[in-house]
């Protein structure tokens, strides 16, 4: 294992040791989408090493939520939840480097802010609100 796979890994078991399961992943969520809303205000300071960190970090976050997906002949939605999550982690290194970063970051963002909300739903957290909603310098500094 690598070790940025190491550090999603350990992230994912301190969350679940302090809060239950379903706690935990909304804050991986939050997590996630910090390091993505990060990657913008990088992106848009001309920041290339700290988009490319923020970006990593991401992944990892969501590296990490796929490693603890129980798969099982009957259980579609492991699959389901893995194909999506190596979809966004692909998404956010084909857009690094491109014009458009900025707003790929963005659309992949909200993508997991709507999971992220669903599980905020089963875990009987607050729903978060869109990006959009709010100006992406002050995204990053307030919680979710």
């Amino acid at each position: 294992m690598s070790f940025a796979h190491n550090q999603a890994m350990s992230a994912y078991r301190t969350a679940a040791a302090q809060v239950p399961p379903n706690v935990a992943v909304v804050k991986l969520y939050d997590l996630a989408i910090r390091s993505i809303r990060l990657a913008i205000v990088s992106l848009g300071e001309g920041k290339v090493e700290d988009t490319y960190i923020a970006v990593n970090k991401a992944c990892q976050v969501l590296r990490g939520l796929t490693s603890n997906l129980r798969f099982s002949p009957d259980n579609d939605m492991a699959d389901t939840l893995k194909s999506t999550y190596v979809a966004n982690m692909i998404a956010l290194h084909t857009a690094f480097g491109k014009p458009d970063a900025a707003r790929r970051y963005a659309q992949i963002a909200e993508g997991l802010l709507e999971l992220r909300n669903a599980w905020a739903d089963i875990a009987g957290m607050p729903r978060a609100k869109s990006l959009l909603q709010r100006s992406t310098s002050n995204a990053v500094r307030t919680p979710l």
